[in-house]
């Protein structure tokens, strides 16, 4: 209803008015920007109205692939794009958002399948698309409209979002922004000459695809990022370079200092890094984050002298990549910005056993665990890349955190691609469990949660377990493994004094193992070529 000019509003209403008196069976699904129309505008005719809420990884997917088969391209750049924006989080951030998401089928499309390397470059082309390309290609605009260049949007919008950042607000107040826009005008003639502050506003909020009115009398954008781009770019413009570094610190900053980067000249970045830098060398509770924040921002930096890139990348080889529990718990605690940072695997595949191998396959365990507690979906990508590890405490930590994330997930791009070599997949639920025996079922099963024998002896392969390790304290007995054929190997690890083995007479076991100091009830019922271990249970 939004691509409606607002002086025929009403006659579209009348239209539809007689369209549900001609069709009185037919369901309708009216759509417009939140800003276009007043609340309740269509409920006199039965209608309810529903947000759209952000959408899944899942949803995203789904849209790409639809959208592209209603455009009548078929499979050609779908794939790809889902791929991308999977891969990178701030893509991923703005797909979410079902304009944007169509905004990123748009422009990858009209690229012929590609997009801008850069954040700034996606951010600029999307902005150009949105301001100027979106509504002159649809034919929008009609005599006596207000009409905005993209320059002049940018200009007065960046204000609004700048404000915005300067105050801590994620909404403004609609009386501020016209206020705002008052003192603005003056400085652009060819905008104020088309209409008052309130009317120059009103054009804003509804056609120029970032902004909307999330209640009444207040004003947000739809999605952050613009703001925090827009925003980046006023306080670059206006030298602000100070107050963003003072700001530096706050995770709510961190993307309007990248863009800050992006946006501003070399000398201006030699400017910001060494503020980033001097700050974090006189911060003890910031340094890492300050320190990690600069080598993020390195990436948005296309000319920096090479002695500053030097120092960015002197500091942060000192945390990455992480070389103790210690530093990895510390780029976790700096959050999604060190994952972007993270490196990929170290392969020495002709020195095993050496000193070096070892040095590297610390690393790399210590990475995974850096990644693992930052548990976002844009660790994922990151973990992806040491799913082929060959060293048994990398792949031990990557199933260990895996009811961290999504289920399905993580389990279809981690966990299906383990080598499963000496390695217990631990399971705390039926959903778990149920994952891995679509993958293949495994070999070597570790319980930690609520699962029930049923659950086991329903969902596993009965040749395809050979160790069971149950984790939990469950009250079973155990005769029900005899539908194992394979099971050798059963660890029971329990808080408990004692464990009756009792049940265990007619399973083919080698082994039983417990924990050091539990006493074994019930043991003479065993075979004799059952071996009962007690120890530490590592594994």
């Amino acid at each position: 209803m939004d691509e409606v000019p607002e002086n025929e509003r009403e006659g579209a209403r009348r239209w539809l008015q007689d369209l549900l008196a001609a069709y009185p069976k037919n369901r309708w699904l009216i759509t417009s920007r939140p800003s276009a129309v007043r609340e309740e505008w269509l409920a006199d005719e039965g209608f309810i109205e529903l947000d759209m809420a952000p959408m899944s990884r899942d949803n995203v997917a789904s849209f790409i692939n639809r959208w592209h088969k209603a455009a009548g391209i078929g499979d050609q750049y779908a794939p790809e794009l889902i791929g991308e924006v999977q891969a990178k989080q701030a893509l991923g951030r703005l797909a979410a958002n079902p304009l944007m998401c169509a905004l990123i089928c748009a422009l990858h499309q009209d690229r012929r399948g590609f997009l801008p390397d850069g954040r700034k470059e996606l951010y600029d082309a999307a902005l150009s698309m949105l301001l100027s390309r979106r509504d002159r290609e649809r034919g929008i605009y009609k005599p006596g409209m207000i009409r905005i260049g993209e320059a002049h949007h940018i200009q007065l919008i960046q204000k609004l979002a700048y404000w915005m950042i300067r105050n801590g607000r994620v909404e403004m107040g609609r009386g501020d922004a016209v206020d705002l826009l008052a003192q603005s005008l003056p400085a652009i003639p060819q905008v104020a000459e088309q209409g008052s502050p309130e009317e120059i506003y009103r054009h804003l909020l509804v056609r120029s695809g970032l902004l909307r009115e999330p209640s009444v009398g207040s004003m947000d954008f739809i999605h952050r990022t613009f703001q925090d781009y827009l925003g980046a770019k006023a306080a670059v413009e206006g030298l602000d370079f100070d107050f963003l570094i003072s700001n530096a610190h706050l995770d709510q900053w961190e993307d309007v200092i990248r863009m800050a980067v992006a946006h501003a000249r070399p000398a201006e970045r030699v400017r910001l890094f060494n503020g980033l830098l001097q700050r974090g060398d006189s911060s003890m509770d910031g340094r890492h984050r300050l320190h990690l924040l600069a080598a993020a921002c390195l990436e948005h930096a296309t000319e920096l002298d090479p002695s500053v890139r030097d120092a960015v990348q002197k500091r942060a080889a000192a945390l990455i990549p992480p070389r103790s529990a210690e530093q990895a718990r510390a780029l976790a605690d700096v959050g999604p910005v060190a994952l972007e940072l993270l490196p990929g695997p170290q392969n020495l595949p002709n020195k095993k056993g050496s000193a070096e191998d070892k040095k590297a396959s610390n690393e790399d365990y210590f990475t995974v665990m850096a990644a693992a507690r930052i548990a976002t979906d844009a660790a994922i990508p990151v973990l992806v890349r040491y799913r082929s590890h060959k060293d048994l405490r990398v792949r031990a930590e990557l199933v260990r955190v895996w009811g961290r994330f999504d289920t399905a997930h993580f389990g279809e791009e981690v966990v299906a691609y383990l080598d499963e070599s000496n390695l217990y997949f631990p399971v705390s639920n039926e959903r778990e469990l149920r994952e891995l025996q679509r993958y293949g079922g495994r070999a070597r099963i570790k319980v930690i949660g609520d699962i029930s024998q049923e659950d086991l002896m329903g969902v596993i392969s009965p040749g395809r377990l050979t160790h069971l390790w149950v984790a939990v304290d469950v009250g079973w007995t155990w005769e029900w493994l005899s539908m194992f054929p394979n099971l050798g190997v059963l660890t029971l690890e329990t808080s408990l004094v004692s464990v009756d083995v009792t049940s265990l007479a007619d399973v083919r076991l080698r082994e039983v193992r417990v924990p050091t100091g539990v006493a074994i009830l019930g043991s003479e019922s065993l075979s004799p070529a059952v071996k009962v271990v007690s120890d530490d249970l590592i594994g």
